[in-house]
């Protein structure tokens, strides 16, 4: 149950992950909120206990590009190159699911991290682009994991069954 007054997204600064099945997603990056380059957006999804989104279906692309239609710029998401000419997710699972967007991935140089567009005529694929590139992002955290909260200790997280 909310608090009163609540929710009030009080100034667009507080956590909003928004639950998809058995994940949660937070969007970083639409308005004036913070934006950042590939090496950014992975560690401070770190920090928050969770990483890049890591996209596992079409269902699961569907829900995030739900949330992207509002932006007009692309927005990273945890898949790479970084490593190995080949593409790994930000936890280090391989690839098993795409949603490229035409001539994609086109290897330019310096493309070697993943964002989707949010956009008319791209709107959910998925592009290689240069990870120097400052752009909005999108973390992904097993739903029942709590997030870290900035400027506090970890909070307290269950080990095992009891």
């Amino acid at each position: 149950h909310w608090s009163p007054g609540e929710p009030n997204n009080a100034n667009g600064e507080e956590q909003c992950w928004m639950r998809f099945k058995d994940k949660c997603f937070l969007f970083k990056g639409k308005g004036n909120d913070i934006h950042g380059t590939w090496f950014f957006a992975r560690d401070w999804c770190k920090d928050q206990g969770a990483n890049l989104a890591i996209i596992d279906s079409q269902d699961e692309n569907n829900f995030v590009t739900s949330y992207l239609k509002d932006l007009q710029h692309q927005t990273w998401i945890g898949l790479s190159d970084l490593l190995v000419e080949n593409q790994y997710w930000s936890d280090g699972w391989p690839v098993f699911f795409t949603q490229w967007g035409p001539g994609e991935p086109s290897n330019l140089q310096d493309e070697g991290c993943v964002s989707m567009h949010a956009a008319f005529p791209f709107h959910g694929t998925w592009n290689d682009t240069d990870c120097a590139v400052a752009k909005s992002y999108i973390c992904k955290i097993s739903y029942g994991t709590a997030p870290s909260v900035p400027g506090f200790d970890d909070p307290p997280r269950l080990t095992g069954l009891v």
